[in-house]
Order: structure tokens, then sequence, then C-alpha cells
């Protein structure tokens, strides 16, 4: 369930909003990419999701200033929200119970669909060791969209320039076709396949017959993937446009103001664990 962090507020009202969250993937590239929107926008804790599906975690706030002496705990999945930008974000900090994961996508969607959410986002990683030749090279970056959304105008401006957004290319089911089959088109690669990307794909499948949602997808490996999640969350941002990158000029067309960027979570800092005391080899 969802619970308000100001019970005795009234129940918000998120009919014209975008909700954007990330799937637990190779990298947790959708959820670092979330950290940054969230972090540059200063949006506001409006609560959490209690849900069994879901391993309980608590901790300090990701997003407090160094500066700040109070202390605000956050669980293992908070909803924050932007009024500004009429956005929503919902953070999973905590990997699903095993065998439990269809149980949050039937509550997740009978959520998002009482709330009236305009469209769901979904960011979210797959391995790179296991594309196609076709995406070795070139734009990392790729997206599926529901029926609803394709039907709208929304993915013909993804396609085209500037964003330049590519479909992920659908794969051939087992058994794999003839050679035959292939040059004479009987049979088109038709299946989804997002390995690490985990609850994405179900995900879009789910909620995608009540709603336009829409996956955005980076080819990584695991490691130090702060890059990977700035590049994500920028594409991103050059469609929603929530934050303003473009920098400000004066009446001569010189540069007055410098370019704005990403504001980074004091958390990051500890993504790997604190530094060795170098003491320990004097």
């Amino acid at each position: 369930m969802f619970i308000q962090s100001d019970p005795k507020r009234k129940l918000r009202e998120w009919g014209d909003y975008t909700l954007i969250m990330p799937a637990v993937s190779v990298g947790n590239v959708g959820q670092l990419a979330v950290d940054l929107l969230i972090s540059t926008l200063w949006m506001e804790r409006v609560g959490h999701i209690h849900h069994e599906s879901i391993l309980p975690l608590v901790g300090n706030d990701p997003f407090a200033h160094e500066d700040f002496s109070d202390c605000k705990l956050v669980t293992s999945c908070d909803v924050y929200e932007s009024i500004e930008h009429k956005v929503v974000v919902i953070q999973q900090r905590a990997p699903f119970v095993r065998g439990k994961m269809a149980m949050f996508r039937k509550w997740l969607k009978e959520w998002v669909t009482s709330m009236s959410f305009t469209r769901l986002v979904i960011l979210t990683s797959s391995r790179s060791e296991e594309r196609l030749d076709v995406q070795l090279q070139g734009d990392q970056l790729r997206f599926l969209a529901s029926q609803s959304m394709e039907d709208s105008s929304t993915c013909q401006r993804l396609r085209a320039a500037p964003l330049n957004w590519l479909d992920l290319e659908r794969r051939h089911t087992f058994p794999a076709p003839t050679p035959e089959e292939l040059q004479n088109g009987q049979k088109q690669p038709d299946y989804i396949y997002i390995p690490g990307g985990g609850i994405a794909k179900s995900l879009l499948e789910e909620c995608g017959k009540e709603m336009p949602v829409l996956v955005l997808m980076l080819f990584c490996s695991e490691g130090d993937n702060a890059q990977d999640a700035i590049y994500l969350a920028s594409r991103l941002n050059m469609w929603l446009d929530l934050v303003d990158m473009k920098p400000k000029k004066n009446e001569d067309g010189k540069i007055i103001k410098p370019l704005p960027g990403w504001k980074i979570p004091l958390s990051w800092r500890h993504l790997f664990g604190a530094r060795v005391d170098q003491t320990l080899y004097h």
C-alpha cells in the first residue's frame, strides 16, 4: 500500500502527472538515474510503498545536505513529488522477495490506474554482453512503448531528431528460423528480450493494457555506472524537459550563466563503501 508521509494531508491527486520509476536491473542504472532526478529537482518525499514483495530496508536520507543537522529516514520504496514539473517518482532501493514479483506488478497496476497518472516511464538497463551484432556499435539507448503510446504522436517524436531514440530490436524465438524463412520474410523477430532488466518487460505488458507506458533502457555492464545513469537521465530529460540544461546568454550572444548540470547526491560518495583507512599500511 501507499502510505503518505503526512497522514493529515489530503490524499494527493496526480491525474495530470507523469510517473517515473526504475527497475532493479544490471548496474542499478535506473535507480541511479532516479537519484539524479530527485536530487536535482529537489523533489519532496511524500510517502512510501509498503508491500510484502519488497525486502524491508531503512536508512539515512541519501539526499540530505552535508550541512543539515537533522536526520530523516528512507525506506525500501519511497515516493517523491515535484508539483512544479508534475512528476511523481518511485525510488526502489531493495530487491523483490523471490517468487513475489507478480504480486507487486498487480498491486502497482491497480495503484497507478487509481491515481490516474497520464503515463508511466520505466528506467532500466540490460546486459551489454548479450547484445545482438547490430547493437554493438552506435547509440546504446533503446526504448519500448505500449500500444496506446504507439497510437499517439509521442513515439514519432521520440524517433525523430533531435531525440533519435531507437526501438529495441526484437529477437527470434526458439527454434531459430531457417535461412530460407529469413530470406522470404516468413518469420519476423517478435520477442522482447531484456536480460538483466528486472521488472521492466513484465511491467510494460501488465500496465500497458491500461495506460501509456514507456521503457527507456541502456546497455551496460556491472561496475561504476554513475556515467551510465547521467547519460540515461540526460536522454530522458531531452524528452520531458524537466531540468533546464541550456546556458543563458546576453544580447551579444555571450554566455552569462554556465551550463547547469545534474546535482549529484552526497550518497554517491559511498557507492563502493568507505575508503580504506590508510593508517593500516603504515
